[in-house]
Protein backbone atom coordinates (compact mmCIF):
# COMPACT_ATOMS: atom_id res chain seq x y z
CA UNK A 1 0.00 0.00 0.00
CA UNK A 2 1.27 3.68 -0.90
CA UNK A 3 -0.38 6.35 0.22
CA UNK A 4 0.42 9.80 1.45
CA UNK A 5 -2.42 10.08 3.48
CA UNK A 6 -2.85 7.68 6.18
CA UNK A 7 -6.51 8.34 6.99
CA UNK A 8 -7.50 7.09 3.24
CA UNK A 9 -9.76 3.88 3.18
CA UNK A 10 -9.11 0.42 4.76
CA UNK A 11 -5.11 -0.93 5.08
CA UNK A 12 -4.78 -3.48 2.54
CA UNK A 13 -1.83 -5.37 2.25
CA UNK A 14 0.69 -4.72 -0.72
CA UNK A 15 0.91 -7.16 -3.62
CA UNK A 16 3.79 -9.65 -2.96
CA UNK A 17 7.26 -8.08 -5.14
CA UNK A 18 9.02 -9.90 -8.08
CA UNK A 19 10.82 -13.13 -7.73
CA UNK A 20 14.21 -12.48 -6.69
CA UNK A 21 17.04 -14.51 -8.08
CA UNK A 22 18.32 -15.01 -4.84
CA UNK A 23 17.34 -18.82 -3.31
CA UNK A 24 13.44 -18.10 -4.27
CA UNK A 25 12.66 -15.52 -2.09
CA UNK A 26 11.11 -12.00 -2.98
CA UNK A 27 12.82 -8.96 -3.33
CA UNK A 28 12.31 -6.31 -1.08
CA UNK A 29 12.27 -2.34 -2.89
CA UNK A 30 15.45 -0.92 -3.71
CA UNK A 31 17.00 -4.17 -2.80
CA UNK A 32 17.23 -3.66 0.71
CA UNK A 33 16.06 -7.43 2.31
CA UNK A 34 14.38 -9.94 1.11
CA UNK A 35 11.12 -10.79 2.19
CA UNK A 36 7.56 -10.24 1.60
CA UNK A 37 6.80 -6.41 1.46
CA UNK A 38 3.32 -6.40 3.60
CA UNK A 39 3.05 -2.14 3.67
CA UNK A 40 4.43 1.00 2.60
CA UNK A 41 3.55 4.79 3.04
CA UNK A 42 5.02 7.67 2.61
CA UNK A 43 4.24 10.05 5.55
CA UNK A 44 5.08 14.20 6.05
CA UNK A 45 7.96 14.33 7.90
CA UNK A 46 6.79 16.47 10.93
CA UNK A 47 5.91 15.33 14.62
CA UNK A 48 2.33 13.75 13.64
CA UNK A 49 4.02 11.22 11.44
CA UNK A 50 5.53 9.39 14.49
CA UNK A 51 1.92 8.56 15.64
CA UNK A 52 0.62 8.04 11.96
CA UNK A 53 3.38 5.43 11.22
CA UNK A 54 3.07 3.44 14.67
CA UNK A 55 -1.18 3.28 14.02
CA UNK A 56 -0.47 1.71 10.49
CA UNK A 57 1.87 -0.80 11.63
CA UNK A 58 -0.29 -1.86 14.18
CA UNK A 59 -3.11 -1.78 12.02
CA UNK A 60 -1.17 -3.59 8.68
CA UNK A 61 0.39 -6.12 10.76
CA UNK A 62 -2.56 -7.03 13.00
CA UNK A 63 -4.75 -7.28 9.69
CA UNK A 64 -1.91 -9.56 8.29
CA UNK A 65 -1.59 -11.75 10.58
CA UNK A 66 -4.10 -11.68 13.41
CA UNK A 67 -2.34 -10.29 16.20
CA UNK A 68 -4.28 -8.36 18.66
CA UNK A 69 -2.92 -4.58 19.83
CA UNK A 70 -1.57 -6.07 23.42
CA UNK A 71 0.86 -8.39 21.48
CA UNK A 72 2.36 -5.85 18.89
CA UNK A 73 2.98 -3.50 21.77
CA UNK A 74 6.94 -3.97 21.14
CA UNK A 75 6.22 -3.52 17.64
CA UNK A 76 4.65 -0.18 18.36
CA UNK A 77 7.01 1.56 20.39
CA UNK A 78 9.75 0.60 18.12
CA UNK A 79 8.38 2.31 15.51
CA UNK A 80 7.35 5.22 17.87
CA UNK A 81 11.20 5.62 18.69
CA UNK A 82 12.64 4.48 15.30
CA UNK A 83 10.17 7.69 13.62
CA UNK A 84 10.91 10.06 16.13
CA UNK A 85 14.97 9.60 15.46
CA UNK A 86 13.84 10.04 11.69
CA UNK A 87 11.54 12.95 12.30
CA UNK A 88 13.76 14.91 14.81
CA UNK A 89 17.77 14.10 13.43
CA UNK A 90 17.36 13.56 9.82
CA UNK A 91 16.14 15.54 6.57
CA UNK A 92 13.46 14.67 4.96
CA UNK A 93 13.07 13.02 1.12
CA UNK A 94 12.30 14.88 -1.64
CA UNK A 95 8.83 16.44 -1.21
CA UNK A 96 8.91 16.35 2.85
CA UNK A 97 8.39 13.18 3.59
CA UNK A 98 9.95 10.14 5.18
CA UNK A 99 8.74 6.47 3.95
CA UNK A 100 7.75 3.71 6.26
CA UNK A 101 7.97 0.01 5.00
CA UNK A 102 6.78 -3.03 6.83
CA UNK A 103 8.17 -6.54 5.49
CA UNK A 104 7.81 -9.94 6.69
CA UNK A 105 11.00 -11.78 6.27
CA UNK A 106 10.65 -15.78 7.53
CA UNK A 107 9.95 -15.34 11.34
CA UNK A 108 10.69 -11.80 11.64
CA UNK A 109 8.51 -8.43 10.51
CA UNK A 110 11.46 -5.63 9.90
CA UNK A 111 10.16 -2.09 9.77
CA UNK A 112 12.38 0.30 7.57
CA UNK A 113 12.13 4.21 7.80
CA UNK A 114 13.61 6.06 4.88
CA UNK A 115 14.42 9.48 4.76
CA UNK A 116 17.05 12.13 3.61
CA UNK A 117 20.14 11.23 5.90
CA UNK A 118 21.57 13.40 8.59
CA UNK A 119 21.79 17.07 7.86
CA UNK A 120 25.34 18.56 6.76
CA UNK A 121 27.54 19.92 9.69
CA UNK A 122 29.02 19.26 12.87
CA UNK A 123 28.94 15.77 13.84
CA UNK A 124 25.66 15.30 16.60
CA UNK A 125 26.61 15.22 20.06
CA UNK A 126 26.42 11.68 22.26
CA UNK A 127 23.37 10.16 23.05
CA UNK A 128 23.85 11.21 26.48
CA UNK A 129 23.62 14.90 25.65
CA UNK A 130 20.55 14.84 23.70
CA UNK A 131 17.12 15.21 25.03
CA UNK A 132 15.37 12.23 25.89
CA UNK A 133 19.13 10.55 26.66
CA UNK A 134 19.36 7.90 23.91
CA UNK A 135 16.57 6.05 25.42
CA UNK A 136 15.55 5.08 21.52
CA UNK A 137 18.66 3.33 20.95
CA UNK A 138 18.54 1.51 24.35
CA UNK A 139 15.16 0.71 23.59
CA UNK A 140 15.71 -0.92 20.11
CA UNK A 141 19.09 -2.66 21.32
CA UNK A 142 16.72 -4.59 24.42
CA UNK A 143 13.76 -5.20 22.00
CA UNK A 144 14.59 -5.37 19.01
CA UNK A 145 15.83 -8.65 17.44
CA UNK A 146 18.08 -7.22 14.84
CA UNK A 147 18.49 -3.22 13.82
CA UNK A 148 20.71 -1.56 11.06
CA UNK A 149 20.75 1.65 9.13
CA UNK A 150 22.21 2.65 5.77
CA UNK A 151 23.00 4.81 3.11
CA UNK A 152 21.38 4.23 -0.19
CA UNK A 153 22.70 5.25 -3.90
CA UNK A 154 20.23 8.11 -4.25
CA UNK A 155 21.70 9.87 -1.38
CA UNK A 156 18.75 8.78 1.07
CA UNK A 157 19.25 6.90 4.23
CA UNK A 158 17.55 3.72 5.51
CA UNK A 159 17.19 2.84 9.03
CA UNK A 160 15.65 -0.24 10.25
CA UNK A 161 14.40 -2.68 12.84
CA UNK A 162 13.49 -6.46 12.73
CA UNK A 163 11.40 -8.26 15.95
CA UNK A 164 10.50 -11.85 15.93
CA UNK A 165 6.81 -12.86 14.51
CA UNK A 166 4.75 -13.97 17.51
CA UNK A 167 3.87 -17.66 17.91
CA UNK A 168 0.03 -17.34 18.34
CA UNK A 169 0.05 -14.69 14.87
CA UNK A 170 -0.92 -16.36 12.24
CA UNK A 171 0.93 -17.01 9.03
CA UNK A 172 0.12 -14.69 5.85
Amino acid sequence: MNATDAGTGALVPAPSPAPSLELGTTAARNGTAAGRLLGEIDLAATPAAVRLARSYVRELVGQCFGADRSELADLELLTSEAMTESVLRSRPRPGGTVTLTVLHLDRFLRVEITDGGVPPGPPRPPDDQLPGGGRGRLLMQALAADQGAHRNRNGTSTSWFGVPVGERWRRP
